[in-house]
């Protein structure tokens, strides 16, 4: 008796180009994809449109979905996306008719000759390429739009590419009928057919792109507009700095009207001088950039006197909904003459764009690595592969001392263990989880020295921080909260020393020796006496914030 294929099965066939196999998941559940569309469209028109979207956008992405067993969910989730993406676009039904209900819509039931694309085009339009005078004028221009899409899309492939496209997509031909035909083997094809399909899916993608930015481009806009950098990231003020994201704010107030900050007031109002974050099991090098950073940056950047807005959240690459907000932000800053902080520019740092060309279609860019022009439909497709753009908005003026308490309560709640990444462990916790990689010798060398280089950095941007907390507290009468502060710099100051020391033990980028037995022994007792100092420190700070609520509010 045999079997039906099960999802799984018919997936890992449509990966290796079976269109048969596509076909069968799309009959199996293409009435299920229809009614999520219906319930979040309540248009049975705009239903149809999302679906044929989401089918298409699936086939696409079949070489993402990580679990076969998973289909369903991951269907629901991209009609889901496509409906909600329409919606917010505005658009309604017989905008975007496609593939079959081209012909539905004109009521014609004859076989597509779909042998080649000029077949296509001559069916559609015939033979002079026009569209026929009968016929309802609305379905003649989804007609057009559609078939002008699709000569859009095949443009992107080299002349062989786009004759297995044809084959494959068009006549439906198998792969191993395509390699008679080309006289290759049936491997080639498959590989052909896999980069064929991701060339199509990546000018997919810059199209909607494209056309989500000139649905929002302000009439008004200069085409090109460039802000001079002052401090770049390759200054000697960000090089002071191992915390990408605090150099970044730094180099962006001169262009706003909130107040000056030294770097170190940058650190400590934003409490990035206060951070641990390390990947547990290792200490590779993602660690201190592993946090929610949302809310992190929104509270830092308040407490300097500055709002903001962002698109992304650095962890996926964009969707062009989420990239054309992206772009948006940035031209929107830049005309204002505020430079707009980016991520993974050209490294797995935060960065500086500052400025952008609509007509050759290219950002301004520069970060610890490089000075250059990103192409918009690049943006967030870097190392990390991940999109995330801030700007600032305006200014929002707070008190000094109001600014200062606010910071600090972050430090604290943050040296307790704030909500973080699975994997990763943050603050007085993470001091454990590096002494037990050494002992357990699994640190990574680079990853260790980086996160040790940019912990130490930090700590004695703490510790200067909060002595200069000190004379301006006792010349406004509170002596109780100066000696605090000065206590607390101090044993912050005891941090930064033995953090120093580990950093000099497993130079960045070298990273040394971790695995040596000597090495780490010494590395376990240097992060040891950083805790020891550091709970102290923290327990300063607790004294400190309520001696503060106490004055500040007499």
């Amino acid at each position: 008796m045999k079997h039906e294929a099960t999802d799984g099965d018919l997936i890992g066939r449509a990966r290796g180009g079976d269109s048969d196999a596509f076909g069968e998941l799309v009959r199996r559940h293409r009435s299920k994809a229809f009614d999520w569309a219906r319930r979040v469209a309540r248009d049975p028109h705009l239903a149809e449109d999302i679906v044929q979207e989401a089918l298409l956008r699936a086939f696409l992405h079949l070489g993402s979905l990580a679990d076969m067993n998973r289909f369903l969910p991951w269907l629901h989730q991209i009609v889901r996306n496509e409906a909600l993406m329409k919606l917010r676009k505005g658009e309604h039904s017989g905008r975007e008719r496609t593939f079959t209900g081209l012909w539905a819509a004109r009521g014609d039931s004859r076989e597509v000759d779909w042998s080649d694309l000029d077949s296509l085009l001559r069916y559609m339009y015939g033979d002079g390429g026009q569209a026929g005078e009968d016929g309802d004028p609305s379905i003649r221009l989804a007609q057009k739009e559609f078939v002008e899409t699709i000569r859009r899309l095949l443009r992107c492939l080299t002349a062989k590419e786009r004759a297995v496209f044809e084959a494959h997509f068009f006549k439906q031909l198998s792969p191993a009928e395509i390699a008679r035909l080309f006289d290759t083997s049936t491997d080639s094809v498959y590989q052909s057919i896999s980069r064929v399909r991701q060339k199509v899916k990546e000018e997919r993608s810059r199209e909607r792109y494209r056309d989500y930015l000139r649905e929002r481009r302000d009439a008004n806009a200069l085409e090109r507009a460039v802000v001079a950098l002052r401090k770049g990231p390759r200054s000697r003020a960000w090089k002071r700095c191992g915390t990408s994201f605090a150099g970044a704010v730094y180099a962006l107030l001169p262009y706003t009207g909130a107040r000056a900050c030294s770097l170190t007031e940058v650190m400590g109002l934003t409490s990035q001088a206060f951070r641990l974050t390390v990947e547990a099991e290792s200490v590779d090098a993602s660690g201190p950039s592993m946090y929610f950073w949302e809310p992190a940056f929104r509270d830092g950047l308040l407490n300097v006197g500055l709002e903001s807005e962002h698109s992304g959240d650095g962890g996926v690459p964009p969707t062009p909904y989420m990239l054309g907000k992206g772009i948006a932000l940035i031209r929107k800053s830049i005309m204002r003459g505020v430079p707009v902080i980016g991520w993974d520019l050209f490294s797995p740092e935060f960065g500086l764009v500052y400025g952008y060309d609509d007509r050759e279609q290219l950002l301004y860019a520069e970060d610890a690595k490089a000075k250059r022009t990103i192409p918009y439909d690049r943006l967030g497709k870097g190392e990390a592969g991940g999109l995330f753009v801030l700007s600032v908005t305006s200014e929002q003026a707070i008190p000094e001392w109001e600014a200062v308490r606010r910071a600090l309560r972050a430090a604290i709640r943050h040296a307790y263990g704030e909500l973080t990444f699975v994997g990763y462990v943050c603050g007085l916790t993470a001091y454990d989880c590096w002494i037990d990689a050494f002992r357990r010798g699994a640190v990574q060398p680079l990853g260790n020295a980086y996160t040790a280089r940019v912990a130490a950095d930090a700590r004695s941007h703490a510790a200067a921080f909060l002595r200069g907390l000190g004379p301006k507290l006792t010349g406004d009468g509170r002596t109780a909260a100066a000696a605090l502060a000065d206590e607390a710099g101090r044993r912050y100051g005891r941090v930064a020393e033995s953090l120093a020391a580990l950093s000099g033990l497993f130079p960045f980028p070298d990273g040394g020796a971790p695995g040596d037995p000597s090495a780490s022994g010494a590395a376990v007792g240097l992060l040891a006496q950083a805790k020891t100092e550091e709970e102290a420190g923290i327990a300063a700070l607790e004294r400190l914030c309520r001696c503060l609520d106490l004055s500040l509010s007499t």
